[in-house]
């Protein structure tokens, strides 16, 4: 029933289209099936059987002579007409279902990625809709026009038994459904199995092929080549053999109604010639018989198509039926600013069943720059995410200002956040209009500025074009340092009151470094920040310290109270320390 509403929902904007579709359908299934048929009899009556009869004027057998073209050219208007209005409509069904999904991906959270991969939605974006599109062509234009034409077809045999008294003949066609039936359930059966299965796989190597692009260094570094090479062509063979399979059935079908088709032709030669019918009412039942079959051929070609469309349209529909995990509140709070006090009250969280934060709780000031401290795994990347609402808590609650982050419109709350990830990633765009994604409508002068607060200004001058170059693919055309000076000088020029950075100096020289972190200073001033911290250099003006050890948030303070009374902090201080000191 979804499905069906659904389908209502993306047909409604074109359904006058749909209407005059099945009209010109219905119309050409009455022009092939049945007028086709008693045009055939009555020409040929007419023209041969009727020569001893008072002979006829010329225009009069010119014009039985030209109901033939005439009900060809009807057939020929109405297929045109009815074709061109169902690829209309399913180019329409289809363009809106793309948007559909490409909207749905942008809506969901962090945790939908989790569960699907690059590959897979890449695959079901592209791939499975261009699949389902091509189809959907093939069927809209023929879905009513077969049946409707086999139809006719069955009401002129019908016809011409019953008004000549060959009701047997009625008996060969009646014989024929079962063999035209039983086929079909079994070919629909192994199809949508086969389908399903060639998918998930077509899937696989579109993952393989993404993860082998984005490890182009790894690859060639740890020579990893030849079992690349292994797992493509596993997944590669795999795809093949199902593909073979669906391909076995779908060829079955069509010498199998030939041969059908053959056989009722012959059956009704047989009877024909024993029964004494004439010459032209066998030629109009041959007729009739023809444009019977070869429907059913088409009929069962579409549906065999369909079978195999069934399992990409439930892999999309699986994205567009999503319940997201971090849902939007049904009425959210009214908020024009935050000043960014942030509660955790003992939250827990865990990823796939496995807990990665247990009873968290924590205050952090308004306008507090907090640095999280601990080893890898300890819970402090989580720990930012659930602050930025990327994921949901299990249990406990997280709060800004007294207001739970539940409550607050996602979009919203976005407009307060900022962030500089690890490893930023750039778009396939101008220097410029990548600084400027954070404040659409910021001037040039304002951009320059965040550019010269987050020291990227002078590298950007000397590029080809300044802040006009191209950064390329994901930004492959700067150094990582420039990459990540670029995503902070978004972070100035949002100015949000809320901002997590997670070793935003990683990627930088020692020189550069020292500039971006007088900048990051100049950025704590006022406003809630947190610092996920790998560097203790880093953190040194920081004016609160979060510990965390294995998920559980052990103590926070400064760095003088925590080298005081937390032993794990002091060794973690002290065992990098020990070792910055070794490479100097």
């Amino acid at each position: 029933m979804k499905k069906l509403l659904r389908f209502y929902v993306y047909v409604k904007p074109s359904i006058w289209y749909l209407i005059g579709g099945l009209v010109c359908g219905a119309l050409f299934g009455a022009t092939s099936g049945f007028g086709m048929p008693v045009v055939f009899d009555k020409v040929l009556r007419k023209i041969f059987e009727d020569q001893g009869a008072a002979e006829q004027s010329v225009w009069y057998i010119v014009g039985i002579a030209l109901l033939l073209p005439i009900v060809f050219s009807m057939r020929a208007l109405f297929g045109y007409l009815s074709g061109y209005l169902m690829t209309y409509v399913s180019l329409e069904v289809l363009r809106k279902m793309k948007a559909d999904v490409f909207a749905k991906i942008q809506s969901c959270p962090v945790a939908f990625f989790d569960k699907f991969t690059t590959g897979d939605l890449m695959t079901r974006l592209s791939s499975d809709t261009a699949v389902v599109q091509n189809i959907l062509l093939n069927f809209s234009s023929e879905m009513f026009r077969q049946p409707l034409q086999a139809l006719g077809a069955v009401a002129f045999l019908l016809y011409i038994c019953f008004t000549k008294g060959e009701v047997v003949f009625l008996f060969f066609f009646i014989a024929a459904v079962p063999f035209c039936i039983f086929p079909v359930q079994v070919i629909r059966k192994n199809l949508k199995r086969y389908a399903g299965k060639s998918q998930v796989e077509a899937s696989s190597m579109a993952q393989i092929m993404n993860e082998n692009l984005d490890a182009v260094h790894e690859v060639r570094v740890f020579n990893l080549q030849d079992s690349q090479i292994e797992k493509f062509d596993s997944s590669n063979a795999n795809f093949k053999r199902l593909c073979l399979k669906i391909s076995k059935y779908e060829l079955l079908q069509q010498p199998f109604m030939e041969v059908l088709s053959a056989t009722l032709v012959s059956a009704t030669f047989v009877y024909a010639y024993y029964g004494k019918i004439d010459f032209s009412t066998f030629a109009a039942i041959g007729v009739a018989l023809y444009m019977t079959v070869d429907p059913a051929k088409r009929i069962i070609r579409m549906l065999s198509d369909l079978i195999k469309t069934a399992p990409l349209i439930d892999r999309i529909n699986e994205i567009l039926d999503y319940e997201s995990t971090v849902p939007d509140p049904v009425n959210p709070v009214k908020v024009d600013g935050i000043r960014g006090e942030l509660v955790f009250d003992k939250v827990c969280f865990s990823y796939n069943e496995k807990p990665v934060l247990i009873d968290a709780s924590v205050t952090i000031p308004a306008g507090t720059s907090c640095a999280l401290v601990g080893e890898s795994g300890a819970g402090k990347s989580t720990f930012a995410k659930l602050a930025m609402r990327l994921y949901d808590p299990v249990s406990g609650s997280i709060k800004m200002d007294g207001i739970s982050l539940k409550d607050f419109d996602k979009k919203t709350f976005a407009s307060f956040l900022g962030s500089v990830p690890q490893y930023p990633v750039l778009f396939n765009d101008t220097v410029y209009n990548n600084i400027l994604i954070a404040r659409p409508d910021a001037t040039r002068e304002e951009v320059e500025r965040a550019a010269k607060n987050a020291c990227a200004h002078d590298f950007i001058m000397e590029l080809e074009n300044g802040y006009d170059t191209s950064v390329g693919k994901r930004g492959d055309k700067l150094s990582g340092g420039q990459k990540q000076r670029i995503a902070i000088a978004r972070v100035f020029l949002k100015n949000p009151p809320f901002i997590v950075l997670d070793e935003a100096t990683s990627a930088l020289d020692s020189n550069s470094e020292a500039e971006i972190q007088k900048a990051v200073d100049n950025l704590m001033k006022d406003r809630t920040m947190l610092v996920i911290a790998h560097r203790f250099s880093t953190i040194k003006n920081v004016g609160m310290i979060i510990v965390f050890k294995e998920g559980r948030i052990i103590d926070c303070g400064t760095h003088e109270q925590l080298m005081e009374r937390c032993e794990h902090y002091n060794h973690l201080y002290t065992r990098q320390t020990v070792k910055n000191s070794s490479f100097e």
